[in-house]
């Protein structure tokens, strides 16, 4: 089996002796078209990743990035043989030709950030009735002290606590693309909560990807300085430049445009 790591313009065959993949195995590229893809062959120990193996996936894609242009892939695209990676880059040859223009001279670079300004109050809920409230057992046990009245009450405060945190998003993502005009290609938005050891609170995490020319990054840093001398009580962390892979599409997207299931392998 190959397994696949990034897409280029070109062939490349200087690097291919030094170069080791996941397992220690030699990357290589295979090309048709001026398309090439990096491979190195694969064994099934290897298609549950531990963090060796997806930092070894990580260093070879960052070589190829380092002097180019690649649609870097997600560890898992696993293909049979040497025919079928030629397979895939015929069938998406024209998608991989406008991604590649796209992505042509950016890196991604990304900014993590905790929204501390809409958490709501512990002492709060522990001052009113619905410290311990558990709605399954209200409604298994009738006779509980806990009101319908109550639990409405916490309900409506749950739905202002998650408008007021995706309001909160809106606003410092659009002030970070505001602050930033001009220095990247494409922007994308990601929000999670992260669960607090301290307390009861999901602290939300507001990721943000930029799509940055690479001669944007020193700039692109200068004004994230800036903004973190602005937000000295948020959390804020920026990483990169890293190979854009939060701006190509999914395997799955790939998969169905592409080869079928039986044809692409992935874990």
């Amino acid at each position: 089996m190959y397994l696949l790591y990034c897409i280029f313009h070109g062939i490349e065959v200087q690097r291919q002796a030094t170069l080791k993949g996941v397992g220690g195995q030699p990357v290589f590229p295979v090309a048709i078209n001026g398309i090439g893809a990096a491979v190195s062959e694969i064994s099934d120990a290897h298609l549950t990743p531990d963090v060796p193996q997806v930092m070894a996936y990580k260093k070879v894609v960052e070589s190829f990035h380092s002097d180019r242009t690649v649609i870097p892939m997600r560890y898992g695209c696993v293909l049979r043989d040497r025919p079928q990676v030629v397979q895939l880059l015929k069938r998406n040859a024209r998608r991989y030709e406008s991604l590649l223009k796209e992505l042509d001279g950016c890196v991604e670079m990304g900014i993590r950030l905790m929204i501390d300004d809409c958490r709501l109050s512990i002492e709060d809920l522990r001052k009113s009735e619905l410290e311990n409230f558990d709605p399954q057992s209200a409604i298994q046990n009738p006779k509980s002290k806990i009101t319908g009245r109550a639990y409405l009450a916490a309900r409506k405060e749950h739905y202002a606590q998650e408008e007021c945190i995706t309001e909160a998003n809106n606003e410092i993502a659009e002030q970070f693309r505001a602050a930033l005009a001009g220095l990247f290609v494409k922007c994308k938005v990601e929000t999670a909560a992260i669960a607090n050891r301290q307390s009861a609170i999901h602290n939300p995490l507001l990721s943000l990807y930029f799509l940055v020319p690479k001669k944007s990054i020193d700039p692109f840093r200068r004004v994230f300085r800036h903004m973190r001398r602005r937000m000295e009580t948020t959390k804020l962390l920026l990483s990169g430049p890293w190979p854009p892979y939060s701006f190509v599409l999914p395997d799955k997207k790939e998969r169905r445009s592409g080869l079928q299931d039986k044809e692409v392998k992935e874990r």
